[in-house]
């Protein structure tokens, strides 16, 4: 399925190829059907499998994933989509609108979704697979047509119309453009999600890290790879705050190893920032300068790896293989350092529960979204910020049985059984 382009978007022709309304159950079995299909695709997809975000979601889509996520929802068969939900994708985060629109597609709606503006590849081997699947049965097919992927200029009056006559709105992006969408007019029962900026962070034992053998250093230094780099840290679950838990001298120790194996892995995967990256790296340095009013304790592992050895003002942005670095004795001393906007906390050699407890203690209790295994940041699922997609995007009808028809009911039943 071609995605619809600005200027045919704008002209608005494009609708009458589509049935934007409701008709899939929550969690229906043909919905379940056509996503186990479009997992085994991209399973099988060479190309596929050189980009770990969509292989990752290849796994999410396999049909004992998607059941066993449907036990957790024992309201399931009074549960409905709201019709047809709009979804804003980030312009820069590869993969997230397929799971977007899994999502509005498991809750029962049509879905309408903007597609990045930046080409990924990844991106163009979803469509492929997702075309394959489409033209596989006349069922699949009639379910392709409730979905449509668009690209449109910056301030679209197209767009707006849609947003206003959609029955819900999935945004994704920054706190501008979450600002600019909550302002659109829409209709009054409109359920709106909002997912604006947020931080993340990562919690290392040095003990732990050290004792780890080469390969598996190697390992660790791959999911890393994978949380921040592959995005350029711009997902807002990449971590760009790193606690080293232990003493002071194993923690010297962990350091100069972890990012040796990092550097390594930079070269393995040839990575390369483009020029304006590096530009935008430099100007964010020099606001955290300001910021801070004087110098910084600055160490480059690499050309690509940088790391600032003090605590940076709440608000400090750091992107492109940045990161500030904390040195604390105990997960209880991690709340302290954590910002307002903080969502993900990934961990390598120390207890979630652990950290949970510790973080429930501190003032910053109500902060943290995730916790989770350094590798598994940018993992979405339908529970993300604190929100319950999958309901939000969904209603629940309720049935009260009246006193009467439950005196009916009982006769009826004991009648039956004479």
């Amino acid at each position: 399925m071609p995605i619809i382009r600005d200027d045919r978007f704008e002209a608005g022709d494009w609708l009458k190829q589509f049935d934007l309304s409701s008709r899939h159950a929550f969690f229906d079995e043909r919905v379940i059907d056509f996503l186990h299909e479009l997992s085994r695709r991209l399973m099988k997809d060479n190309d596929a499998r050189h980009y770990p975000d969509l292989v990752t979601f290849a796994y999410f889509c396999r049909k004992a994933n998607l059941r066993a996520l449907s036990q957790q929802y024992r309201d399931a068969g009074y549960r409905s989509g709201w019709g047809t939900v709009a979804h804003i994708a980030p312009s820069n985060i590869p993969v997230n609108f397929a799971f977007s629109l899994v999502f509005g597609m498991l809750s029962g709606n049509s879905n309408i979704v903007r597609m990045p503006s930046k080409a990924f590849p990844q991106n163009d081997i979803f469509l492929r697979a997702f075309d394959g699947v489409a033209a596989a049965s006349e069922t699949f097919r009639s379910i392709a047509v409730g979905n449509v992927f668009i690209q449109t200029v910056r301030g679209s009056a197209k767009l707006k119309e849609i947003v206003a006559a959609v029955d819900g709105l999935t945004v994704w992006g920054g706190d501008a453009t979450v600002a600019e969408f909550r302002s659109l007019p829409k209709k009054p029962r409109s359920v709106e999600l909002y997912f604006p900026d947020r931080t993340s962070s990562a919690a290392i034992d040095a003990s732990a890290y050290s004792a780890l053998e080469a390969e598996q250093k190697t390992k660790l230094a791959r999911d890393f790879f994978n949380d921040t780099y592959l995005v350029d840290q711009n997902a807002c679950s990449s971590p760009s705050l790193i606690f080293w838990l232990g003493e002071p001298g194993a923690i010297a120790k962990a350091k100069v190893d972890f990012w040796y194996y990092l550097d390594k892995e930079l070269h393995r995967q040839d990575f390369h920032l483009d020029t304006v990256a590096r530009l935008d790296r430099f100007l964010d340095l020099m606001d955290a300068i300001r910021t801070t009013g004087g110098t910084l304790a600055l160490t480059r592992y690499s050309p690509d790896i940088w790391c600032i050895g003090q605590p940076l003002p709440k608000e400090t942005r750091l992107r492109f293989g940045q990161f500030a670095e904390i040195e604390v004795q105990a997960p209880s001393n991690i709340a302290a350092f954590l910002r307002p906007q903080e969502q993900t906390l990934t961990y390598f050699g120390l207890q979630p529960q652990a950290l949970f407890l510790a973080l429930q203690s501190g003032s910053a209790n109500h902060a943290i979204d995730r916790i989770v295994p350094i590798g598994k940041a940018l993992d979405i699922n339908p529970f993300w910020d604190g929100k319950d997609i999958l309901s939000l995007l969904s209603r629940r009808i309720e049935i009260v049985e009246g006193r009467e028809n439950a005196a009916i009911s009982a006769t009826a039943l004991a009648r039956s059984k004479n």
